[in-house]
C-alpha cells in the first residue's frame, strides 16, 4: 500500500485538529493531508503557535519539514520561511521553539514517536537547504539528475525546468525536490512515474493537463502509472516527494495507459 492518490487538496480548506501525541507538548494543530496505513507514514501541515516550546528528545521516524511561514528553532538551527530539513531517526531535535509561530509542511516516514531514552546514532546524514527560494540554489533538472534517472520528458524544452534536490537517496530514489517552472513553461510530452509522487504548490500556477490548474496552497498526489501532461506553468514552485525511483519517461501523445511495473 502507499499514499492515496488525490487529484486536489486545498490546504486552507482542510480541517485543523489538535495534535495529541504522548510526549508532545500541547498547542500544535495539524491538517491531515495524506498517509500510508501500511507503514504509518504521514503527510501533515502543522501550525506552531507563538511561544511554543518542546524540550530535548529524538524521534523514531525519519522526519522532513519545510518552514512555509514563520520561525522555528530545531536541531540547533534557527529556521525561517523556506528552510528545509531532513532529520533522520536518532537526530537530537530539541529544544524546539518558535517565537512568532510557524506553519510547516511535515513528513514522517513511519509512526511518529517522541523518545527521550538513549538516542541511537542516526543511520543517515541530515540534509538541509537554508532557503529554497534563493535562486542561487536552483540548477537545471537534467544537470541535477544526470546519470541518476530517466528525465527524457525534460529534454528539448524551450524554457528548462530548474530544481533543488533537497534530499538525495540514490539507492531507493526517494528524493524530495523543489521543481521551478519559469514563465511560459510548457512541456508538450506526456509522462508518468513508476512511484507515488506528492506535490505541494508553493507559488505561481501549474497545469498538469488542460482541465487541472493548481495554485499556491494546493496539494496533489499521483499514484504510479498516472499519465499527466501537457504540463504548463508560470513561475510555479512545486515541492515534490517521490516515494520510489524518480522516473519521468516520455510517452506518445494520445497514450491512455502504461505499465508502471516495467
Amino acid at each position: 500500500m502507499t499514499h492515496a492518490g488525490k487529484r486536489r487538496v486545498v490546504i486552507d480548506q482542510v480541517l485543523r485538529r489538535v495534535w495529541r501525541e504522548k510526549g508532545l507538548p500541547f498547542g500544535l494543530l495539524t491538517r491531515h493531508i495524506n498517509d500510508d496505513p501500511a507503514t504509518g507514514a504521514q503527510t501533515l501541515v502543522v501550525d506552531v503557535p507563538p511561544g511554543w516550546t518542546m524540550p530535548e528528545h529524538w524521534n523514531s521516524a525519519d522526519l522532513e519539514l519545510l518552514v512555509r511561514d514563520g520561525d522555528l528553532t530545531v536541531a540547533g538551527r534557527r529556521c525561517r520561511r523556506g528552510h528545509y530539513l531532513f532529520l533522520p531517526s536518532g537526530t537530537e531535535l530539541g529544544p524546539i521553539s518558535s517565537d512568532a509561530g510557524a506553519t510547516l509542511i511535515f513528513w514522517a516516514d513511519s509512526p511518529f514517536e517522541v523518545r527521550t531514552d538513549e538516542r541511537p546514532t542516526p543511520s543517515k546524514p541530515l540534509a538541509e537547504t537554508v532557503d529554497i527560494f534563493d535562486q542561487a540554489n536552483w540548477i537545471p533538472v537534467r544537470e541535477a539528475f544526470a546519470g541518476v534517472t530517466d528525465t527524457s520528458s525534460h529534454g528539448d524544452l524551450e524554457v528548462p525546468t530548474q530544481c533543488i534536490r533537497l534530499r538525495k537517496v540514490e539507492e531507493s530514489g526517494k528524493d524530495t525536490i523543489l521543481f521551478v517552472l519559469p514563465r511560459r513553461f510548457s512541456k508538450t510530452a506526456l509522462e508518468f512515474h513508476h512511484s507515488t509522487e506528492e506535490i505541494f504548490i508553493l507559488g505561481g500556477w501549474c497545469a498538469t493537463d488542460p482541465d487541472h490548474v493548481y495554485h499556491s496552497g494546493d496539494y496533489l498526489c499521483w499514484e504510479p502509472g498516472v499519465i499527466h501532461g501537457v504540463v504548463t506553468g508560470w513561475e510555479a514552485l512545486c515541492l515534490s516527494k517521490h516515494h520510489g525511483p524518480l522516473t519521468s519517461p516520455q510517452i506518445p501523445l494520445g497514450a491512455t495507459s502504461v505499465d508502471a511495473e516495467r
